[in-house]
């Protein structure tokens, strides 16, 4: 009887976590997770890099509602945490934790291991959802980015 009570706690306590929901996102981070971002400028002192359809396609985010960011770099994979503060009119403060990621070396050009240096030192986003625009502010470049159907 005793085995039978912990399997029933047991089941029940299961079907409440799956019934969990992740917190309300607010517009603007709901903005972020709608779409994959392709990433489609780099911006810096040095430089103005605009990438050509067949690159950007190679250099993407997915932000999840979870908190989750899952990032193609070229021949790489990559995964962080985000989180966004949003501010008034589509942007606001943006925290990437460190990347983790796969290590291959990727044909030239690619932008994937200055992506994932980059991001974890991101302090602002602003997204235009209408245009479809994403505009990532890190503290040594600015990376443009354009939503994916």
């Amino acid at each position: 009887m005793q085995l039978r009570k912990l399997f029933c706690l047991t089941i029940g306590a299961g079907s409440l976590a799956a019934c969990a929901t992740t917190p309300d996102l607010s517009p603007d981070e709901g903005a972020l997770v709608s779409s994959e971002w392709a990433l489609v400028s780099i911006m810096d002192d040095n430089e103005d890099v605009r990438l050509r359809p067949q690159f950007s396609e190679r250099h993407t985010l997915n932000f999840e509602a979870d908190g989750s960011l899952y990032i193609q770099l070229d021949c790489n994979r990559g995964t962080a945490d985000w989180r966004a503060y949003p501010g008034s009119a589509g942007s606001g403060d943006l925290n990437i934790g460190p990347v983790a990621s796969t290590r291959a070396l990727c044909p030239e050009p690619s932008y994937g291991e200055r992506l994932a240096s980059a991001l974890p030192g991101a302090t602002g986003y602003r997204v235009t959802p209408g245009v479809g625009t994403l505009t990532i502010i890190t503290q040594d470049a600015v990376f443009g980015f354009e939503a994916r159907p």
